[in-house]
């Protein structure tokens, strides 16, 4: 099976000093996307996640966190050729609310994706655009309180998916079907993929606090090894 895919959890409030530091180490399109933000809340999460991840590439690849150098696929999946051995380094990056998490996946493709549990408004529409029949059915057989998260649980799975492949919201959530606790594991899995190839792609459920959802697509067969990432001011 190769090298665990790892997981990092990242805390996205922290201190001014530690948010000092990672700023340093942005490039400067990454610094002018980070002052385009409206509320400094979500500008100060961005700047966090960003140099995580910049620090985690930093390490893996034996250099400062400031020379990591990003490249963008057509539909906006970063990228970075930093590996000294000169093959790609996969990696993928999500976050929501007060949580980010960074997954490294090293030769294998990975998609990562959290979301914050919280009441969504025209529910309704949201399962027409982005379930299958079967899915929607699941979501609504739950009581209405448990709905948002339910439908959060298929949400991930599929934007993981979509990302993984670069593609993300320019492809309909529709064309990727998921089953969240198939027989006789409690493991989930693709039912459908555009690709027709959705028994290479492994799902995994991240452990995360309560209030979130997460999920991780890796392609083939990983262990995976989720582990906090600590902040230093």
């Amino acid at each position: 099976m190769g090298e665990a895919v790892q997981v990092w959890r990242v805390p996205l409030l922290i201190s001014d000093q530690a948010i000092a530091r990672y700023a340093k180490c942005l490039s400067a399109d990454e610094r002018a996307r980070a002052d385009r933000f409206r509320f400094e809340a979500d500008r100060r999460k961005f700047v966090v996640a960003r140099g995580t991840l910049r620090h985690l590439l930093g390490k893996r690849f034996g250099c400062a966190a400031g020379a990591i150098a990003f490249c963008y696929s057509k539909y906006g999946k970063p990228e970075t050729s930093a590996d000294p051995s000169g093959y790609s380094f996969h990696f993928n990056l999500s976050h929501s609310g007060e949580i980010a998490l960074c997954a490294l996946g090293g030769d294998r493709t990975v998609g990562i994706d959290i979301e914050k549990v919280k009441p969504i408004q025209r529910l309704d529409s949201l399962l027409e655009r982005c379930l299958v029949a079967r899915e929607k059915a699941i979501v609504k057989s739950q009581p209405i309180e448990q709905q948002p998260s339910a439908f959060l649980q298929h949400w991930t799975c599929k934007e993981a998916y979509l990302k993984a492949i670069g593609l993300g919201l320019s492809q309909s959530m529709t064309t990727v079907e998921v089953d969240l606790n198939p027989a006789p594991f409690d493991s989930p899995r693709f039912v459908h993929v555009p690709d027709e190839c959705a028994a290479g792609w492994q799902l995994h459920r991240i452990a995360v606090p309560e209030t979130y959802v997460a999920a991780l697509v890796v392609a083939g067969e990983s262990a995976v090894d989720v582990k906090d990432w600590q902040h230093s001011d």
